[in-house]
C-alpha cells in the first residue's frame, strides 16, 4: 500500500511538471505525453489528458499481448493517475502560464518530472510509453532497449520540430538531456547514506558507541600498519547523513587521535536499512 502511495505522489508530480512547464509552452520532451503534445495540437479536438489516456492504452495492450500482462501491469496504475492528473488540470487550469521563460519552464519541468519519475521508478512501477514502446521493438526486432528508447524519444522530437518549429523542438531536447540526469540523481539519492571507517586504538568503545547508542550495526574489519606492520582495526558502519555528525563527534570524544574517513553509498539494503535491526528472534 505505502508504494502505490508513493506511486500515486510521482506520478502526480510528473504530471504538475509537464503540464504547468511544459504543455502550457507546446513543449514535447519526448515519451508518449511528448506525443500526445504534438497530437493534440494536430487535432485540437484531441486535448493533451485524453490523447495521453489513449495512447497509453493502446501502447499497454500491444505490451501485453507482446510482453505478457506481468510486464505491463507495473505501469498501469502510473499512467492511469498521470493521465487522470493531466485531464484534470486541464479542466480547472486551463489558461494557468507560471511564465513565459522558455529556460525557466523546461528547468523546473524537467526537475520536477525527474522527481516524480524517479519516485516512481524506486518504487517499482513505470509511467509506461517509452518503456513499453522499446520493450516491444525489442522483442520483436531485437534493436537494443536503449537504442529502442532513443528511436522513439528521436521520433517525438522530430514531430515536435515539424509542428512547433526548429526551436521548440531545440527546447524538447534539452528538456530530455535535463530530465535524464536528473532521473539519475534522484533515483541515487533516495538511498544515499555515508559510509564511516574508524581506525583507532579503541575501536571497542567505538565498536559499543555505535551499536548501543545510536543503534547501528558495525563490522570490524582486520588490517595492518603500512608503516608500522601493526595489527589494526577497522570500524565500519553505514548511516544516514544526518546523524554522522554526532557520532564523529562522539568518535573523537573517545579517541582524539582516531583517524576518521568516509565515503557516500549510493544503495544500501539489508539489517537496519530494509528490515528491522536488532530484533528478537
Amino acid at each position: 500500500m505505502k508504494k502505490y502511495i508513493w506511486i500515486f505522489f510521482g506520478s502526480f508530480l510528473i504530471s504538475a511538471g509537464l503540464y504547468f512547464f511544459l504543455i502550457q509552452h507546446d513543449i514535447a520532451a519526448g515519451g508518449v505525453s511528448g506525443f500526445s503534445v504534438v497530437l493534440s495540437n494536430i487535432f485540437p479536438v484531441l486535448s493533451v489528458g485524453v490523447a495521453n489516456a489513449v495512447l497509453n492504452v493502446l501502447i499497454m495492450s500491444l505490451g501485453v499481448v507482446i510482453l505478457g500482462f506481468d510486464f505491463a501491469k507495473k505501469s498501469i496504475f502510473a499512467s492511469l493517475i498521470l493521465s487522470v492528473f493531466i485531464i484534470i488540470f486541464e479542466r480547472v487550469f486551463p489558461n494557468v502560464i507560471l511564465t513565459n521563460d522558455k529556460i525557466i519552464n523546461i528547468i523546473f519541468g524537467a526537475i520536477t518530472m525527474s522527481l516524480g519519475l524517479a519516485i516512481v521508478f524506486y518504487n517499482g512501477s513505470s509511467t509506461g510509453g517509452t518503456d513499453l514502446i522499446a520493450s516491444v521493438l525489442n522483442k520483436l526486432t531485437g534493436i537494443p532497449i536503449h537504442i529502442s528508447m532513443f528511436l522513439a524519444d528521436f521520433v517525438v522530437v522530430i514531430s515536435s520540430m515539424i509542428v512547433f518549429g526548429v526551436e521548440l523542438g531545440l527546447y524538447a531536447v534539452l528538456t530530455i538531456m535535463i530530465q535524464s540526469i536528473g532521473i539519475d540523481y534522484f533515483i541515487q539519492g533516495f538511498g544515499r547514506k555515508i559510509a564511516i571507517l574508524v581506525i583507532s586504538d579503541k575501536y571497542e568503545e567505538i565498536n559499543k558507541l555505535i551499536i548501543s547508542k545510536h543503534k547501528k550495526g558495525v563490522t570490524l574489519l582486520k588490517a595492518e600498519g603500512g608503516y608500522s606492520y601493526d595489527d589494526k582495526k577497522v570500524v565500519m558502519t553505514v548511516t544516514p547523513f544526518r546523524m554522522y555528525p554526532k557520532i564523529r563527534e562522539e568518535i573523537i570524544n573517545v579517541d582524539k587521535k582516531a583517524f576518521i574517513f568516509t565515503y557516500q553509498v549510493s544503495e544500501v539494503l539489508g539489517e537496519g536499512f530494509t528490515f528491522d535491526q536488532f530484533s528478537e528472534n
